[in-house]
């Protein structure tokens, strides 16, 4: 009777360590490859803060407009105030490259984005600081915008797998329209 029980414990004993090694390896398996993905992810990626002081000293000027656009490749678009007018630039997120350079042009009958800027009352920081009070989330598109004579931030917000489009007046910064975006 001793030698069965003792053949029957030393199968659980065998099974425990097999079940602690495949869930070992397991834990290490997953582990290792969500790690990876991160670090897939943000590999030699420019942050928004490095991004802005490279334009901004670059260009000799002051980035008065910041978005991110999440398309491939991810792109930093920013409106940058100079000595010679406004400038809007896009960077490449990754290697911090300048993929595009445009001169704002003031002959436009439509007001410029700094000058939309200037007669703002409400900056695009209070703006989002406003729509996040409305919606909780991450703020990942932000613009100002002139919509029928008045000036407005278009903000979209993702929250876990939904996005919403948040319109704050930029005269006195009352959210205008909270829409879940289809």
């Amino acid at each position: 009777m001793k030698k069965q029980w003792s053949t029957i414990k030393e199968g659980i004993i065998q099974r425990k360590k097999m079940i602690m090694t495949v869930s070992a390896a397991t834990v290490l398996l997953f582990g290792g490859a969500a790690g990876t993905a991160v670090y897939a992810v943000n590999k030699g990626a420019l942050s928004e803060d490095e991004a802005v002081k490279m334009i901004s000293d670059k260009l000799g000027g002051e980035v008065t407009q910041f978005e991110k656009d999440w398309d491939q490749p991810t792109t930093y678009e920013m409106t940058v105030k100079t000595k010679d007018g406004y400038q809007d630039v896009d960077v490449d997120a990754e290697k911090g490259e300048i993929l595009s350079q445009e001169t704002e042009d003031d002959d436009d009958e439509e007001m410029s984005t700094q000058q939309a800027v200037d007669k703002a009352k409400v900056s695009m920081e209070e703006a989002e600081k406003i729509a996040l009070k409305k919606v909780d989330g991450q703020v990942t598109d932000a613009e100002l915008d002139s919509e029928d004579g008045g000036l407005v931030y278009e903000l979209e917000i993702k929250q876990d797998k939904k996005e919403y489009d948040v319109a704050v007046d930029a005269m006195t910064g009352k959210v205008l329209k909270t829409e879940l975006d289809d």
